[in-house]
């Protein structure tokens, strides 16, 4: 394990720095500590089991770890490189959004912000799994990816980024789902729920 990053990934790190600073309207100046990882034995020690070939990175303790890109193709599933780079500003955005917010909560709007600051652009799920959203409010899996784009980028396309920091800010450590709930339906003037949710996409 290594723990200091190469000019390159500096330079990426200040990139991103600038592109959260100008989307969370913040000043941050420090750099992320980066933990790299050299294989997946070593990934799947840290989590004392058996890791899917898909996880890279994650961030704990206000630190990104991340398979190093020198064996990021070759220890995931993630076989183009360019993939490393949108995970490690996805990482970063996680760490922004911990910061303003105290919590990783509701996870489909912390991966789904994540995966839209980073470039990760997904494909809208299927229709009849759309509003599976609502599953993932604690809950996480691979699926949480694509409906949190989808519900991120739809929330910023029809209401604005102004409202969306809104609802960021509001959130604290240790958020209900029903006091979230509550912020949504203040900030967006409709219901958070499954027939409002729905109303959307028609």
């Amino acid at each position: 394990m290594a723990t200091r990053a190469d000019d390159k990934i500096t330079m990426s790190l200040k990139s991103c720095q600038k592109k959260l600073n100008d989307f969370y309207q913040i000043s941050e100046t420090d750099l992320p500590e980066i933990i790299y990882l050299n294989s997946r034995k070593e990934i799947d020690e840290c989590w004392g089991k058996k890791t899917e070939a898909w996880l890279s990175a994650w961030v704990k303790n206000n630190k990104i770890h991340i398979l190093s890109p020198a064996n990021y193709a070759n220890e995931s599933s993630h076989k183009n490189i360019k993939h490393f780079w949108q995970t490690l500003h996805h990482e970063y955005a996680h760490l922004y959004f911990k910061k303003i917010t105290g919590t990783n909560k509701p996870k489909w709007l912390n991966e789904g912000l994540a995966c839209f600051l980073a470039g990760q652009i997904k494909k809208n799920p299927p229709t009849d799994s759309m509003m599976r959203v609502f599953d993932y409010f604690e809950h996480a899996d691979k699926e949480i990816y694509v409906l949190g784009y989808f519900w991120t980028k739809l929330l910023l396309d029809n209401f604005g980024k102004e409202k969306m920091l809104r609802l960021i800010r509001s959130l604290r450590k240790n958020i209900t789902e029903k006091q979230f709930a509550r912020q949504f339906k203040k900030i967006y003037q409709i219901p958070y729920s499954l027939v409002s949710f729905s109303g959307l996409v028609k």
